[in-house]
């Protein structure tokens, strides 16, 4: 029961983030974990955004696309796809799309 609980905590504190141009981010991002692997959930916030590229902790974190997805990527209001970062503690996702970068940081 402890080791969910703690789960929990560290889920609830990850999920926490703060991006640049936040009010311009053309995607929401989250983090939690799921089979002890941490996951970072994008979900298009915008009409339409083309995903061309991502980093994970500058580079410092091995993060793979959930399925067999090539970039670029197109989503829609509403879509989403999830970046794997196994092994990796994830406190800053920096998202390349067709209109600009943006750096989301967790706490």
């Amino acid at each position: 029961m402890k080791y969910a609980f703690r789960l929990l905590a560290l889920a609830s504190a990850m999920t926490t983030c703060t991006a640049s141009n936040a009010g311009d981010a053309p995607f929401d991002v989250s983090t939690h974990i799921e089979q002890n692997v941490p996951i970072i959930q994008l979900e298009a916030a915008t009409d339409q955004v083309v995903l061309t590229g991502f980093n994970v902790n500058r580079g410092n974190c091995k993060a793979k696309l959930g399925g067999v997805y090539p970039l670029p990527l197109t989503f829609k209001f509403g879509q989403g796809v999830k970046l794997f970062a196994y092994s990796c503690k994830v406190k800053e996702v920096v998202l390349t799309t067709d209109q600009g970068n943006y750096t989301y940081s967790f706490r």
